[in-house]
């Protein structure tokens, strides 16, 4: 039976500087952004995105700001929740997204 070291072995191969940047690499995973702060025109821009996907039923791309990280959606506007300041998106596995008014940051057609 052959006994391996495991990491101990190949990190003594490995120069610190390399070892720093791999640990670095891997906690770019979790890397926090700061949100971003959008104006009033651009809000308007995506409540008349929003307005005209629920009229005409095409896709929209969102981006929007949750858990200090910039995220992607892509789907139907199913539902506009006023009370509780939520957009209810519908993706292509037929999951239902909410998404609530101040996190979305951007908003595209999707062509």
């Amino acid at each position: 039976m052959i006994r391996d070291r495991g990491n101990i072995k190949w990190t003594s191969l490995m120069l610190p500087e390399h070892v720093n940047m791999l640990r670095k690499f891997a906690n770019e995973e979790y890397y926090e952004e700061s949100e971003p702060i959008i104006d009033e025109q651009q809000l308007e821009e995506v409540n008349n995105l929003i307005a005209e996907s629920m009229e005409f039923t095409y896709p929209l791309h969102f981006q929007y700001y949750r858990n200090k990280r910039m995220n992607s959606l892509e789907g139907f506007v199913h539902y506009v929740d006023d009370i509780n300041r939520q957009l209810r998106v519908l993706d292509a596995n037929g999951e239902i997204h909410k998404l609530s008014f101040s996190s979305i940051k951007r908003a595209t057609r999707v062509e």
